[in-house]
């Protein structure tokens, strides 16, 4: 079937077109490699300098022999009740969606009606 005039001409006319649309596409190419370069080699020199400050800000480690054995724990981490899953605030931690939480407040409120019932 691909053998008639206007396929033929059809196939022409798109070599052609591939053609005149390969250079542009090779310069395009060629100026987003040469932009991709220098953003890797600008990124390269913010993390050497980034990296030297942390460095300077750091403070000499001590042993950690002369300790009783027990980690240092953030003291920004937040305390959360194992049972409620709250924290000290009373909200629920950021990872919960609202199905597991209302679930959790559908325990909750029957452990306190099983205790009232028990009195």
């Amino acid at each position: 079937m691909a053998k008639s005039l206007r396929s033929k001409w059809k196939r022409k006319m798109r070599n052609i077109k591939r053609e005149k649309h390969a250079v542009k596409e090779m310069d395009r190419l060629k100026r987003i490699s040469n932009l991709a370069k220098q953003q890797d080699e600008d990124l390269k020199e913010l993390y050497e300098v980034k990296k030297a400050a942390d460095i300077m800000k750091r403070k000499p480690k001590t042993d950690v022999a002369d300790g009783d054995g027990e980690m240092d724990v953030d003291k920004a981490q937040k305390k959360i009740n194992p049972s409620t899953l709250k924290d000290e605030h009373g909200s629920y931690p950021a990872w919960m969606n609202q199905r597991a939480i209302k679930r959790l407040k559908k325990k909750q409120v029957n452990k306190k009606k099983k205790k009232g019932g028990k009195k």
